[in-house]
């Protein structure tokens, strides 16, 4: 629970979440992505080091370069975990009473 908890953390801001939406599909270098936001190069890379500590993002370095993308297994884990909570949802054990009338 505690990587899933991390993993809603990391995306509870908007600049992360449009950088999540620009790496989707493909892998952008650190220039790619700070050239998509009014931030500074060090703002940029806080945002993408918080993501790649809980997991959302994974990098590759390239010669000099570091390139990020998605992260499919961390995606692929909340998926299962909302897969199992909406087959407990769908169970519906029925309430025992607490009280006796």
């Amino acid at each position: 629970m505690e990587k899933l908890a991390q993993f809603y953390k990391a995306l509870g801001d908007e600049t992360r979440l449009k950088i999540i939406a620009l790496l989707f599909n493909k892998e952008l270098c650190v220039c790619d992505i700070f050239a998509a936001f009014n931030l500074s190069q060090p703002a940029i890379s806080h945002h993408l080091k918080i993501l790649k500590q809980a997991g959302v993002v994974n990098d590759n370095r390239v010669g000099k370069w570091i390139y990020y993308g998605l992260n499919p297994e961390a995606l692929n884990d909340v998926d299962l975990f909302w897969q199992k909570m909406k087959r407990g949802a769908a169970e519906k054990i029925p309430r025992e009473p607490r009280c006796a009338d």
